[in-house]
């Protein structure tokens, strides 16, 4: 029901609230990178983090298929991480709330717009600064929290990520027959495509948006005690770590944004040619 889809998402405002007024008040041990335009408005760190874990919301013109993040590390004492526990917690019930409530088109249309109906002035003072439009996918995201501290965490830009999935000549033919087949551009792709061989291999490619991944290195292994352990994960948000001795654990410092240019060698058993033979739907063929 439509109350109850309010109700878990007036909780989870009501948790990031309690979250957001917990750091502020504590101010735990931090390291998040600044943008230029952070650092000229001077900023706090602490609070840039904070903004973003508690962003619900689209801001002015921001692309609906983009999220907000930032990675960096915040120390969680006993509260945080009880309260991130919820939160998450939280998100979850309301994804699954969500999902009910899109199986019924007409009843999610009616969904969404009570949830954008903000008591005023609230609702003015969003509608002002370009937040009268829920963000789903930073509701839904969950706030990195490790269960124990690592030693070190290494972070790195991974720039050049693509999706690649197999396609065949009947399904490349297809999704370009979706767009219109009596669009010029989309008659030229199907004469390309119609001139294949039946067994060609096609690649459907996607380039996957930059992301910040942390490289964490654990003085224990659980499953083989003293040796080290290492994990790997992609970080959208500030990683909060239990607090054990009030210190951050050994880490590097990246740019707030992503390098511009590749920054490794291109892979040597690279298969794709070079230009897409489908533009519209981004397929190439293998060279090999």
């Amino acid at each position: 029901m439509i109350t109850d889809l309010v109700a878990e998402f007036n909780q989870l405002q009501s948790l990031l609230d309690q979250l957001a007024s917990h750091l502020t008040a504590t101010q735990p041990a931090h390291w998040i990178p600044l943008s230029e335009i952070e650092s000229d408005l001077q900023l706090a760190p602490l609070a840039v983090g904070i903004d973003l874990v508690s962003d619900l919301w689209y801001r002015g013109q921001q692309d609906g298929r983009e999220t907000r993040s930032r990675h960096g590390l915040i120390l969680a004492d006993a509260t945080s991480t009880d309260l991130i526990q919820h939160i998450n917690a939280c998100k979850d019930r309301f994804r699954q709330r969500v999902q009910e409530e899109k199986a019924d088109t007409s009843q999610w249309k009616q969904a969404l717009e009570t949830l954008q109906q903000q008591p005023m002035p609230l609702r003015e003072k969003l509608v002002m600064a370009g937040l009268n439009r829920i963000h789903l996918k930073q509701c839904f995201r969950h706030i990195p929290l490790l269960e124990r501290s690592p030693t070190k965490v290494g972070f790195s830009w991974y720039t050049h990520g693509r999706s690649i999935k197999t396609i065949t000549l009947q399904q490349a033919e297809k999704k370009l027959l979706d767009i219109g087949e009596d669009k010029t551009h989309i008659q030229i792709q199907l004469a390309k495509l119609g001139q294949l061989r039946p067994d060609t291999k096609l690649a459907q490619v996607q380039t996957l948006a930059p992301v910040v991944r942390a490289n964490l290195v654990f003085a224990d292994s659980p499953e083989h005690p003293g040796e080290k352990q290492r994990k790997a994960m992609n970080v959208s948000m500030p990683l909060f770590i239990p607090d054990s001795s009030g210190v951050l654990p050994q880490h590097n410092r990246i740019d707030s944004e992503p390098p511009t240019g590749r920054t490794r060698q291109a892979r040597g058993d690279q298969r794709l040619s070079d230009e897409p033979l489908l533009p519209s739907i981004r397929v190439y063929t293998y060279t090999r």
